[in-house]
């Protein structure tokens, strides 16, 4: 959930400046954000990123001053108010545990270990890092975290702690461990692949997609066979064109577990053929434009060449959450809508005694 922040921070020590990172890991309750929201405080007192806004955030940035200077980790616990709750817009109560660690570029150890992250961020490949959980760990302490690549390659310690205990659900992002026999508190998160969008098909609606879906974090590979429609001046939110045959398309593009097929091309057949294709992947989503009765049309050509309704009931389709969309616009609100809802990841987190 903070790949960007942990880039940020990452440049900031790299740069040789102190920071607290501000972490999300408890909550019940209404509060402005969910466990894993994250932020930064700078020397300057400067913030990046947010855990809620309001005198929530107020407060963690006067306490992330002073802990700069105390150069210890703390455990800031949280009962919001109506009046902090009304600052907030919401109506109900909730309580909120942060944890507020100063990391200092003088720490290699650690600085390195973000420059791991970074790297495992820029290379879109997966990992876990885990942290512990404590008031009064130094800055300078080298036992505070680590992270896990995929494979089992591990980066940093945590005293007494065997990184093959920690065993993250595939279907939630974050944890919160309590380790009893070893006295010691574990915030457990995945470090995800970007969610990345294969946008097959260059018309009026593919414009808006691209335009919302990148507003609200995918990156997209757009795919048409027309460079007159395909290219970076109507599409300047795509990270990638690629110009080809629809039946070709599949051998250059690299889908993983964290793909979403998005089928929106200009007739039945090439649809078909997309289908025929993103139905071979592991992509989490596959959604295909259309009505039901197309649909059913394009299902039975490929029943019989072999395809079974347990294949097809993977597709979503027709594309989008129902809200009576009619125009490009407001299909493309549909198709966004359906992309979040997929992408947000079951929420869990146990709650923790502090």
């Amino acid at each position: 959930m903070g790949e960007k922040i942990y880039i940020k921070v990452y440049e900031l020590l790299s740069s040789g400046q102190k920071l607290v990172l501000a972490k999300t890991i408890r909550r019940s309750g209404s509060t402005p954000r969910d466990v894993g929201s994250m932020c930064i405080i700078t020397q300057d007192g400067k913030l990046i990123g947010t855990v809620g806004g309001g005198a929530l955030e107020y407060r963690v940035q006067k306490r992330a001053v002073a802990l700069l200077k105390q150069e210890k980790s703390f455990i800031y616990q949280f009962h919001l108010t109506n009046e902090d709750l009304a600052g907030a817009g919401m109506i109900c109560g909730g309580d909120v545990d942060l944890y507020l660690e100063p990391l200092f570029p003088e720490n290699a150890g650690m600085v390195s270990l973000f420059e791991t992250i970074k790297q495992q961020i820029a290379d879109n490949r997966p990992g876990i890092l885990v942290t512990r959980i404590e008031n009064g760990i130094h800055a300078m302490d080298t036992g505070a975290r680590v992270f896990i690549k995929e494979g089992g390659k591990t980066f940093g310690t945590i005293p007494g702690l065997n990184p093959k205990e920690i065993n993250l659900d595939k279907n939630i992002p974050y944890d919160l461990i309590n380790l009893d026999d070893k006295g010691m508190d574990l915030f457990v998160e995945k470090i995800a692949l970007d969610p990345r969008i294969f946008l097959f098909g260059a018309g009026h609606v593919s414009l808006f997609v691209a335009r919302l879906a990148k507003t609200v974090g995918f990156s997209i590979t757009l795919i048409d066979d027309r460079p007159e429609f395909a290219n970076k001046k109507r599409f300047p939110e795509a990270d990638k064109i690629l110009i080809t045959d629809f039946k070709q398309a599949f051998e250059q593009l690299e889908i993983s577990q964290n793909s979403y097929i998005l089928i929106i091309t200009r007739g039945h057949l090439h649809d078909k053929t997309v289908l025929q294709h993103a139905l071979g992947t592991n992509a989490s989503y596959i959604g295909m434009i259309g009505s039901t009765k197309k649909r059913n049309t394009i299902y039975k050509a490929l029943m019989d060449e072999g395809f079974s309704k347990d294949d097809l009931e993977k597709v979503y389709s027709p594309i989008g959450v129902d809200i009576n969309a009619e125009t490009p616009e407001e299909i493309a609100v549909s198709i966004v809508g359906e992309l979040i809802k997929k992408r947000a990841p079951e929420k869990k987190t146990k709650n923790l005694i502090l």
